[in-house]
């Protein structure tokens, strides 16, 4: 059985916490440490929970010579930046993890003691890598695109053979940019409902629109691509979101995940207070003992007192007080 949740550098994720927002930085750092901490800058100024990276290695994935290889290796995260950017991170606040895609990346992201790994969804259905990042023991973001229901569940099975059930599962489409209709929203409904653990989506739709609305569908973790500038040249970089765009994300993000609340219906306090509703009133001062009626009760707005539905018990009681003219009726101003 998977963790219903878990929790990374601290934060809590599952169902009943605020949206888990990584913003994934990828490969769109340009081969620049100094655009990486840049990237690492705008994360943390957007209110993101996280900022991502990914770390491969060109020759792991493509053989020299492969139509793929150059463009793969012209985006590689050089190892020699791990450190710099993990600093950098905790310097502004902002938790740093990478998508690892082999084993000698799995063990230099163990070596600066990550908080989480990310599986990228062309590796999920890896099994041998996923057990060895399982192995782990870390909590794992599993993107699900290019992926049905029975590879999800196998690479489930996969992690909690090799000890690890601290799962979040990311619904994704492996289409760049994908269409909105293609975004699948309620295959978080389906995993959540099977597997029981925090379930997110992974946007790759142009604009916010998606990702605000799986958080309204109560998406636990939401990735975005962003990029200092949507010009630039790379494979990342044309779908990705830009500073001002990510920080809007995140701030309808948040609004979003409050105006959910907690399901109850009741009058709220400031509705009580305000009472636009209709109320009883005093039509005229009304002595103690003396009795409600038709010619001393009026209804009327605020409802800031007895609501006026109440008017049928309230009449032909008697007063506890003196209430001045055009007072509301409260509660204890009547006798039984």
């Amino acid at each position: 059985m998977l963790a219903t949740e878990i929790s990374i550098d601290g934060r809590r994720i599952g169902r009943g916490q605020q949206p888990y927002v990584i913003a994934e930085a990828g490969s769109n750092h340009n081969q620049s440490l100094d655009t990486a901490r840049r990237l690492i800058d705008v994360a943390a100024d957007s209110g993101c929970d996280a900022v991502k990276f990914q770390l491969f290695e060109a020759g792991e994935l493509y053989p020299p010579g492969h139509e793929h290889y150059e463009l793969f290796k012209s985006i590689e995260l050089s190892p020699d930046w791990l450190q710099p950017i993990q600093r950098h991170a905790r310097g502004r606040g902002i938790c740093f993890f990478a998508s690892v895609f082999d084993r000698q990346s799995i063990d230099r992201m163990a070596a600066l003691d990550t908080p989480a790994f990310k599986v990228a969804s062309s590796d999920t259905t890896k099994l041998d890598l996923l057990a060895y990042i399982a192995s782990k023991k870390k909590p794992l973001i599993i993107s699900t695109g290019m992926c049905d229901l029975v590879d999800v569940m196998e690479a489930v099975a996969c992690c909690t053979r090799n000890g690890n059930s601290d799962i979040a599962l990311l619904q994704c489409a492996a289409l760049y940019p994908t269409p909105p209709k293609d975004a699948n929203l309620a295959a978080m409904d389906t995993m959540r409902g099977l597997f029981k653990c925090p379930v997110g989506y992974s946007d790759h739709v142009l604009g916010t629109t998606i990702a605000v609305a799986a958080a309204a569908r109560g998406a636990a973790v939401i990735e975005k691509h962003f990029t200092l500038d949507r010009n630039s040249s790379g494979p990342d970089h044309f779908y990705a979101l830009e500073p001002n765009e990510l920080a809007d994300m995140v701030r309808q993000i948040r609004d979003v995940y409050a105006a959910i609340g907690d399901g109850s219906k009741e009058l709220h306090p400031e509705e009580r207070r305000v009472g636009r509703r209709d109320g009883l009133h005093a039509l005229k001062a009304i002595g103690a003992g003396e009795t409600f009626s038709e010619d001393n009760v009026v209804v009327r707005r605020p409802a800031t007192g007895i609501r006026a539905r109440h008017l049928g018990w309230v009449l032909n009681r008697p007063a506890a007080r003196v209430i001045g003219a055009g007072d509301p009726i409260q509660w204890d101003d009547v006798l039984p």
